[in-house]
């Protein structure tokens, strides 16, 4: 049996039609099971990839449980979605990473009909993380999954996602796809080498459970009220916090400040208005607060490299720059 087969059979994708394109294997829902479609990269050295895009007329249920298997995914769309595992949360989000990291332990998940799920899911075996990886990376094996480990249903991770979302929405072609996902997946496991083993305070495990809610509270506030300028003062008093305390609580858990979590959260929306919209750059950085169109900029060149008018540009002309809606 290979590699995608096993992926295959632990997803229980057996009952999907087989369109396979090269070295790439998509798998249409007949309509009877329901709607959409999902695709399985796999690598030659152990490691498979499977992306979801559908919902199903029935609830769908699939298990994991394989003691060797290190395991990432990422959900971009999912409702009514139930885990039975010890190993995290009884329901799935959206934007929160969930790993596994080799378990006797069954890890089933239940996805609720006509529910659209969206969802990128990495698959690695010993080949790739004991023998692939090792012959460059002396000690990857323990390394990778001690980080793995750590990023459990972590919420915040800004660069880790935007790789996914590369992936998630790549307009394929013979030639260029299986170089795209390879270095796409190399990719994946620097990011969270890097952000869990460099930085040793990257998962703080010193934050009282009631504090690092409240901290996600803000977090979630400042996402969905993006283009207002909220006091620092008015949100602690939302979580019953000190100012000094949110900030430094906030800090720990995001590694950065409230004002420089603001300004990310700003940027990736004024991102994706430059992409999906005809809105003029004036008229997008008066959504924000900017007086001129000049400061936007500047800041904007500042945080992503591009000037709005190139990032429009360029966004619109590559496939690296394909954001979802």
């Amino acid at each position: 049996m290979s590699f995608e087969e096993h992926i295959r059979q632990l997803l229980n994708v057996d009952f999907l039609q087989n369109c396979p394109t090269s070295s790439i294997k998509n798998y249409i829902l007949p309509p009877h099971i329901g709607n959409g479609s999902c695709k399985i990269i796999q690598y030659e050295c152990g490691a498979a990839m499977a992306l979801f895009d559908c919902h199903f007329i029935h609830n769908y249920t699939y298990c994991i449980q394989d003691k060797d298997l290190l395991r990432l995914s990422y959900y971009l769309d999912v409702h009514s979605a139930n885990v039975c595992s010890s190993l995290c949360t009884n329901h799935l989000s959206p934007n929160i990473f969930y790993t596994q990291v080799g378990s006797f332990e069954k890890f089933e998940i239940t996805y609720e009909r006509h529910k659209p799920v969206k969802s990128i899911h990495i698959f690695l075996s010993p080949k790739y993380y004991d023998d692939y990886l090792s012959q460059t990376v002396p000690n990857c094996s323990f390394h990778l999954k001690k980080a793995l480990s750590l990023l459990n249903e972590t919420k915040y991770f800004p660069e880790l996602s935007f790789v996914l979302h590369q992936i998630y929405t790549f307009q394929e072609s013979d030639l260029a796809s299986l170089l795209f996902y390879k270095s796409k997946l190399a990719e994946i496991l620097a990011l969270i080498l890097h952000k869990t083993l460099t930085h040793k305070d990257s998962f703080p495990r010193n934050v009282r459970q009631s504090d690092l809610e409240a901290v996600q509270q803000i977090a979630d506030y400042i996402s969905s009220h993006v283009t207002q300028d909220v006091s620092l003062d008015s949100l602690a008093h939302m979580v019953y916090m000190s100012p000094s305390k949110l900030k430094y609580v906030f800090k720990s858990v995001y590694h950065c400040s409230i004002r420089d979590y603001r300004l990310q959260k700003r940027m990736h929306v004024a991102k994706e208005l430059l992409h999906h919209t005809d809105l003029s750059v004036s008229d997008i950085a008066s959504q924000f607060g900017y007086q001129t169109s000049g400061n936007f900029s500047a800041i904007f060149k500042k945080y992503t490299g591009f000037s709005p008018k190139d990032f429009r540009s360029f966004s619109r002309t590559s496939s690296l720059y394909k954001f979802s809606s």
